[in-house]
């Protein structure tokens, strides 16, 4: 895995704001031409993703970013790290038949797009009702 520091040195350094420069150094990287975030870092406040269960807490993420086709590892100013693949070879999603409605009284439907008068809002003919048992099933 190739990996890559930006400095940052100004005191304003945050994970939404390193978590953007990364994101903007991968876009261009010519070596990952469409990439994928699989792990994160951030050293500051000892939160990760993924969240590994028993794992060793200081390489549990990377370990899951190497695995899943790293491809490029950014540290931004020693405080947070960044791991990104490579997804041009997978296929994108096409659209998805389905959809989750509420109705005004906030329950919730699982309904087929291409049965909807108005995709906005739940019939019969079109959605089936989630409730607690039912909800685990999609």
């Amino acid at each position: 895995m190739r990996q890559a520091h930006i400095a940052y040195h100004a005191k304003d350094l945050d994970y939404p704001k390193a978590a953007l420069l990364a994101a903007t150094f991968a876009e261009k990287d010519l070596d990952v031409i469409e990439p994928l975030l699989v792990a994160w870092y951030d050293r500051k406040a000892s939160r990760m993703s993924p969240v590994i269960e028993g794992a060793d807490l200081p390489t549990r993420w990377h370990d899951y970013g190497a695995s899943h086709a790293g491809k490029l590892e950014i540290d931004v100013a020693g405080d947070y790290a960044f791991i990104y693949a490579e997804s041009a070879a997978f296929d994108p999603y096409e659209a998805c038949p389905y959809t989750n409605l509420h109705d005004p009284q906030g329950n919730e439907y699982l309904c087929q797009t291409g049965l909807l008068g108005d995709p906005h809002v739940p019939t019969k003919e079109a959605c089936v009702a989630l409730d607690e048992w039912t909800c685990k099933l999609t």
